[in-house]
């Protein structure tokens, strides 16, 4: 029998899973862990519902002056790629510069990740992992 209470992943999404950054290449673990809520998590779909609807009411406004909708800029796609991992985030520690730990902001995440792309791809790996959200 199936219990559904049992296989909630929306739940356990929204609660969290915790992972430790990997340089990438020789994938050695570096002492930083980051939370991230999964791609089913209620926050992360809400997150993905308003963008679309953002990107539908653009199109439907140029198509309402006779243009074609505008394709995303390269400088665009960055900081969307950029939030959409934000949104993702619950927490780090142990990330650090100059010896000094970088507290979680949203304004320190958005510096980082747009300094750190293997950062941003190891949290939407994660996040995107099914089997990181089932019950142990």
């Amino acid at each position: 029998m199936l219990d559904l209470s049992k296989v909630n992943l929306s739940q356990a999404a929204e609660a969290g899973y915790e992972f430790e950054l990997r340089i990438p290449g020789t994938m050695e673990p570096t002492g930083a862990f980051v939370t991230v809520r999964g791609e089913q998590s209620p926050t992360v779909k809400n997150y993905a519902k308003r963008k679309y609807q953002e990107f539908k009411m653009k199109e439907a406004a140029a198509r309402r002056r006779g243009k074609e909708p505008e394709e995303l800029t390269l400088d665009e796609a960055e900081e969307l790629a950029v939030e959409s991992a934000i949104v993702r985030i619950i927490s780090w520690k142990g990330i650090t510069e100059g010896g000094k730990e970088v507290p979680f902001t949203k304004e320190n995440a958005e510096r980082i990740l747009k300094e750190h792309t293997w950062i941003r791809e190891q949290i939407m790996e994660e996040s995107s992992q099914l089997l990181n959200f089932q019950s142990k």
